[in-house]
Formats: structure tokens, C-alpha cells, sequence
């Protein structure tokens, strides 16, 4: 039976990391260069955070032009809280490029069509999402605080440039990412269970 043979075969290579040696090989370079974008990238946005806001005029005549608005000068005590903010928006950022970092080590390990290796992606995912969320509700929090001196309906301040095509890109992403994690983590299951069979 070639099929029951090709299932077993497949079984076998995605139980054994040592048959993916050559694939691995393939793939190394790609897996460091990824690794190493995913860090540099969580170090150029927390840089890119503490550069911006380094200038705090620059900070309220951008959210000035968002809102059509005079802010006038901001206290110490907003920009500090606001830049806090902004801080701890990067956190899950640095998380989707801790996820990354390890979905690719399990690459290099060899670990990759596995159920570990899904995982990961899965988790790249639903990190993201939690990012996405994260920046959203950021900025909400940010504009609420910076603008708490300035005479504007709440509605305003909490609606307005709510959601940008940037965000629902990422969202679409993280789907992306969910979905074929589920496909890969499926595949392996279906896998396994056939050899469990054989």
C-alpha cells in the first residue's frame, strides 16, 4: 500500500528532527538572518519611541494636527506618563519578537514540521494580536492624557484615528499566522495518528 508507506514515511520525519538535516542546511541562513531582524527590529522601535519622544513640541503639535486643535504646551507630568505609555506598548512588541526568535531556533533545531513549531507560530500569532490591541488602546491613553488640559468632547479624544489600515493589517497578519499554525499543528497530528495505526 504506496499510501499507508508514504503516511508512515511522513509520520517518521515529522517524530525525527535528525531527517530534516539537509532542509535545515537549506534554511540556516534564512533562520539567523530572521532571528536577527526580529531583535534588531525590537531595539529600533524601542529607540525609535525614546527619539520621539525626546521632543516633546514636535509630540504635541503632531497630535494637535491629528485633532485640529491648538494643545498649547503640555506639563512635565503628562509627557512623563505619556511616554510611560508609550514604553509599555513596546513590551508586547518585544514579545512577537521573542516569539520569533524561538519559533526559528526550533527551525535551526531542526523541530520543523512539528507540533512545537506550530505552536510557536500560534503563539507569534495571538502575541501580535495582544500587540495590535496594545498600541490601539496606547494611543487612546496617550491622546487622553495629553490632551487633558485642552477643551475637547471626550468623543474626540477616544475616536478619533481610532483604528488606521496599518493596525487591520497586522490583525490580518496575525491571522495569517494563527491559521497556518492550525494547519501545521493538524498536519502533525494526522500524522502522528497514522503512524499509531501503522
Amino acid at each position: 500500500m504506496p499510501t499507508l508507506s508514504w503516511m508512515t514515511t511522513a509520520s517518521a520525519e515529522t517524530a525525527d528532527p535528525l531527517s530534516h538535516t539537509a532542509l535545515r542546511a537549506r534554511i540556516a541562513w534564512l533562520c539567523h538572518l530572521t532571528r536577527a531582524a526580529a531583535a534588531g527590529w525590537a531595539a529600533w522601535v524601542l529607540i525609535a519611541v525614546v527619539w520621539t519622544w525626546s521632543d516633546p513640541a514636535k509630540i504635541v503639535s503632531t497630535v494637535g494636527h491629528y485633532l485640529n486643535t491648538e494643545l498649547g504646551m503640555i506639563s512635565p507630568f503628562e509627557f512623563i506618563w505619556a511616554f510611560g505609555v508609550n514604553v509599555a506598548i513596546w513590551i508586547p512588541d518585544a514579545a512577537v519578537a521573542y516569539c520569533i526568535w524561538r519559533l526559528f531556533g526550533t527551525y535551526l533545531d531542526g523541530h520543523i514540521f512539528t507540533a512545537d513549531a506550530a505552536a510557536w507560530m500560534q503563539r507569534t500569532g495571538v502575541t501580535g494580536l495582544i500587540a495590535v490591541l496594545a498600541s490601539i488602546v496606547g494611543r487612546r491613553i496617550d491622546w487622553l492624557i495629553l490632551t487633558s488640559h485642552a477643551e475637547l468632547p471626550l468623543s474626540t479624544r477616544l475616536f478619533t484615528q481610532f483604528v488606521v489600515p496599518v493596525d487591520l493589517l497586522q490583525v490580518l497578519f496575525c491571522l495569517f499566522l494563527l491559521a497556518i499554525g492550525h494547519v501545521f499543528r493538524t498536519a502533525v497530528q494526522i500524522a502522528n495518528d497514522h503512524a499509531s495505526i501503522v
